[in-house]
């Protein structure tokens, strides 16, 4: 199932629905898309403006960098569910004899790694665009600066939620120097962008 060309309504349906998948990382990706679109809306309404043109050529380059940030989370979308696919079937790899338990143990600790990717690229990339949301809510469209708002808002959502699967992926993984490394760098750059987004949202209130 490809969700990215599918209908709203079917993601939405199958992500309320008793399936393994899509679930919260698949989630994250989606709302992390939405609110990146809405900071390249203000950006789209702003360019050739009359009033900004001043601003243009830095509006294109914000323009060029957000469309790849919106393609990238919304490839995510698809990405998680793949990666929870094939975690899904790690897990149910037979354990009947010592070579299949190895095997099965090395394989569930693989996906957990693979599936963990997923939402540190999405957390990553809504931390990436809080500059340029932060340089539209200075020189964007006077009348849009609530849609940089709410993009801001709603990426916040997104850094939260994936950093919640962070957190479940790396409480699984057996490998105790890569999880010693990984969880006290996310919460360190959570914390940093909540401050950025908190000062965003603090001029634009």
């Amino acid at each position: 199932m490809n969700y990215l060309d599918s209908s709203i309504k079917k993601y939405l349906d199958d992500l309320s629905a008793k399936l393994p998948a899509p679930g919260g990382g698949s989630a994250a990706a989606l709302v992390s898309t939405t609110g990146v679109s809405c900071i390249l809306m203000v950006a789209n309404f702003t360019i050739d403006k009359k009033g900004y043109e001043q601003y243009q050529d830095e509006l294109k380059k914000i323009l060029f960098e957000l469309s790849i940030f919106n393609s990238q989370l919304s490839a995510l979308i698809d990405e998680d569910v793949k990666a929870y696919t094939v975690l899904s079937n790690s897990y149910k790899l037979p354990k009947n004899t010592t070579d299949e338990i190895t095997k099965r143990k090395e394989e569930i600790q693989l996906s957990l790694k693979n599936s963990l990717s997923v939402p540190c690229k999405i957390f990553k990339i809504c931390i990436e665009v809080l500059p340029f949301a932060e340089r539209l809510s200075e020189i964007g469209n006077k009348n849009l600066l609530s849609d940089v708002a709410c993009g801001v808002s709603i990426l916040r959502a997104g850094i939260e939620s994936a950093k919640f699967n962070i957190d479940i992926n790396l409480k699984f993984i057996e490998d105790v120097d890569f999880v010693k490394e990984t969880k006290p760098k996310y919460e360190k750059m959570m914390k940093d962008a909540f401050e950025e987004i908190e000062k965003i949202l603090k001029k634009l209130r």
